[in-house]
């Protein structure tokens, strides 16, 4: 709890400073980010209710025009423009089909509506703590009287009372039920009204008086008044009593209505960042394998935390290390990720249009509106983005070129032994190398990633010393040095078991890496990073296409996804990403000296 505690406090300060007018520490971006994390943590009671009110003067300060930003007062000077920097910043919506934005504006919906339910659902768990329940048992008759007005149902239900045994809020499935249902109401504008309209009903009339309740008071009054010894006229006054229904405490109507009011301002804080009606377009270059040629997508974005697919104009994608398949199963899709089968359904209802599937690296979330889906990877975590760096670091040492790229062509040897039991010395020669150096530098770190991935996995199946027997086998029919293959073995362990330890990114503009091989962590801004690498500056910043360039004078710009091994004369450049989180280290190539970073021996 005192790891949320710090991000709770940590947000405060950052709309402290939205709120006096300074740029928050990190920009809007990391502002949004760390508010779209906190909005679905387990917090405690306390650090939600802070969480809200932070939230609700961010809010109030949007709606009041504080969105831009303070100018300083002194800003830098323009930099003349570089020669990939002539085209345009801003790429103008792009006018689609009626499907296609349909499509796009709901998986939005969509989107937004899957976060309302874990809001919700904390929500939820806070108000079933509160003592007699007054805001839960008032959210339970809004819900109710919207349901009912919905199915055409006229007679309206009052708010329960603090111990109704035919409710039972105190039940964690019947508040689970009630909130989900709540969410299912916000997703429609007509659901947002019938709800609204219940409110203020409930606000109106918390619980309304007997019809008889008058006659009833009557009756009491002459009851006392009849000439009776005592005990006969208790009996007469019990009798009575039990034959007419108990009167709510009337002193209970101002928490009621109290509890409506402050539902309605929740339902204000819930509503504001929900997505609006579209106007019928959608961002260029947006959609994979997208109907609209203006719309596509060419290839999916590494580093990118959302990915659109048109399910029914392709059949595969990798995205962030995960292969991606799917095939049309009559009206429905079959999606496949690393092995990990769903059925997708477009006739369902949104709250079975929505999916979760966990795979060991990372945690996708996804919507799907008809024939297209939406899949978001889960907020940056250290673990995952340790993982990438292990496994960058294997990267680094295929593309190695020493001796025709001796560290690649035993990985291919290592994965004929495992396949196939014996290794085809003569397809893996020095001779076989040619193409490695005459591939682009993009292709080939595609190609060697790729077989990184592979190498890993059947190496991880195995114990450490069956592994390292593999490579020390395979290294010798090709007349490699058991050195080498011990180190490749090392690296290897590491990307399948041992994530490196990275630190927290700072937010900076410009950082001096050392040269020693070890990661440094910076967290990505609005604006250009400039980095001190082996004793040459590299550039990071976005393109008009908002892909992340590393910019280096005197070789062509390339493309960061979730990593990047750049090959220079002095050395190797590592990078990895994940969302706004960079990775780099920089170092000379590690064949001939020992590797920074979590290696194990392979006598482990």
């Amino acid at each position: 709890m005192t790891y949320w505690a710090e991000l709770v406090e940590l947000y405060e300060y950052k709309v402290a400073d939205a709120l006096g007018s300074r740029v928050p520490r990190g920009g809007r971006r990391s502002l949004a980010e760390l508010r779209e994390v906190l909005l679905a943590a387990p917090l405690e009671p306390a650090l939600y209710h802070r969480l809200l009110a932070s939230e609700r003067q961010y809010r109030a300060h949007l709606r009041g025009g504080g969105l831009v930003e303070a100018t300083p007062a002194r800003p830098p000077a323009p930099r003349p423009p570089a020669a990939e920097d002539v085209h345009p910043t801003w790429t103008p919506p792009v006018t689609s089909g009626a499907a296609e934005a349909h499509a796009w504006e709901e998986l939005r919906q969509l989107a937004w509506y899957a976060g309302l339910r874990t809001r919700l659902l904390h929500l939820g768990r806070a108000l079933q703590a509160k003592p007699e329940r007054p805001m839960l048992r008032t959210l339970y008759a809004v819900v109710e009287n919207a349901g009912r007005e919905a199915r055409g149902v006229a007679q309206e239900l009052a708010v329960p009372a603090a111990h109704d045994p035919l409710v039972s809020l105190h039940q964690p499935e019947v508040t689970r039920d009630l909130m989900l249902t709540l969410a299912d109401g916000l997703l429609s504008p007509g659901g947002r009204s019938r709800l609204r309209a219940a409110l203020s009903a409930v606000h109106e009339a918390p619980f309304p008086r007997h019809p008889d309740e008058d006659v009833f008071a009557a009756r009491l009054e002459a009851a006392e008044r009849e000439p009776l010894a005592p005990g006969a006229r208790a009996a007469l006054m019990d009798a009575l009593r039990a034959s007419f229904p108990q009167a709510r405490d009337p002193r209970e109507r101002p928490a009621i209505r109290e509890a409506a009011r402050r539902l309605q301002q929740g339902l204000d804080e819930v509503l504001a960042d929900a997505p609006g009606p579209g106007l019928g377009t959608l961002p260029g270059r947006s959609i994979l394998y997208a109907a609209h040629a203006e719309a596509a997508l060419p290839e999916p974005d590494d580093g990118a935390a959302e990915l659109v697919i048109h399910l029914a104009g392709g059949q595969a994608a990798r995205w962030r290390g995960l292969d991606l398949r799917w095939q049309p199963v009559g009206p429905n899709w079959q999606l496949q990720v690393d092995g990990q089968v769903a059925l997708l359904r477009p006739d369902r209802s949104p709250a079975e249009r929505l999916l979760t599937l966990t795979t060991p690296n990372l945690t996708l979330h996804g919507a799907l509106s008809g024939a297209y889906l939406l899949l978001r990877a889960e907020p940056r975590s250290a673990a995952a983005l340790g993982r990438l760096a292990a496994q960058v670091r294997v990267v680094a040492l295929l593309l190695d070129p020493t001796e025709y790229h001796a560290n690649l062509r035993l990985a291919r040897a290592a994965v004929q032994f495992l396949r196939d039991g014996a290794v085809k010395a003569a397809s893996l020669g020095p001779g076989s190398a040619a193409r490695y150096f005459e591939a682009p530098e993009g292709t080939l770190l595609a190609l060697t990633r790729k077989g990184a991935e592979g190498l890993t996995a059947r190496l991880s199946r195995l114990t450490p010393a069956g592994a390292d027997a593999a490579l020390r086998a395979s290294a010798a029919v090709l007349g490699l040095s058991a050195e080498r293959a011990r180190r490749l073995h090392e690296r290897l362990h590491a990307a399948a078991f041992i994530p490196e330890d990275l630190p927290e990114p700072q937010s900076l503009t410009r950082v001096e890496v050392p040269g020693d091989g070890r990661f440094v962590s910076v967290d990505l801004g609005d604006e250009p990073l400039a980095l001190r690498a082996l004793g040459r500056t590299l550039t990071l910043r976005l393109d008009h296409r908002g892909n992340l360039l590393a910019v280096q004078s005197g070789h062509p710009p390339a493309v960061l996804g979730d990593l990047l091994v750049l090959r220079r004369p002095e050395g190797q450049i590592l990078l990895v990403r994940q969302g706004t989180w960079l990775g780099v280290a920089a170092g000379p190539t590690e064949q001939g000296k020992e590797a920074p970073g979590n290696v194990q021996p392979s006598s482990a």
